[in-house]
């Protein structure tokens, strides 16, 4: 016959480390609410970094380089949208705009590898060098369409989506080096 011992242990077990797996969550769940309560947009913050499983059980460097890869599929949607869109003009102001918007974008996509590699390397210096440069980028294609003839940008939905997430990986950024 089992003893009372053990089989309160065989009940006492199971619950203590399912209690230690959701405390781990819930603090989880606290870091990213942390971060995007320090971004632009709280609810995009949350979606965006809840979209990718890992990010619910990541380091804040992890985190930082979901960021980054989250970015890189936008810019890659941009990039892939460009050759349809310039299909669809006939207007050589917007063929010009969309052209300098994929030197842009293109650019852009470019700085978000290399801040991924300083990510990778923990050289946030790098991070941030290259994150700006991308925003930098990413502004000037979006500011063509503001000049005379105004116009809605056709890549404008990813050129904010960008930027939102450019704005998250600086917030993880922040907290990595502690300012």
């Amino acid at each position: 016959m089992a003893s009372p011992i053990s089989c309160l242990s065989i009940l006492v077990i199971p619950l203590l480390v399912t209690s230690l797996f959701y405390q781990v969550s819930n603090a989880d769940q606290a870091l990213l609410e942390r971060i995007c309560r320090n971004s632009t947009d709280h609810d995009f913050c949350m979606a965006s970094l809840l979209s990718d499983e890992r990010s619910i059980n990541s380091s804040l460097v992890a985190l930082e380089i979901i960021s980054i890869e989250l970015n890189v599929d936008v810019v890659e949607v941009a990039v892939n949208r460009i050759p349809d869109v310039n299909k669809t003009l006939t207007d050589p102001v917007d063929k010009t705009r969309l052209k300098n918007c994929e030197n842009d974008i293109g650019d852009a996509h470019e700085n978000m590898f290399r801040a991924g590699d300083g990510a990778n390397l923990f050289n946030y210096d790098k991070v941030q060098t290259t994150l700006t440069a991308a925003l930098l980028k990413i502004g000037e294609c979006a500011n063509q369409y503001e000049s005379s003839p105004k116009r809605q940008s056709p890549l404008s939905d990813l050129t904010f989506k960008m930027g939102r997430l450019i704005d998250i990986s600086f917030v993880i950024v922040n907290y990595i080096l502690g300012v």
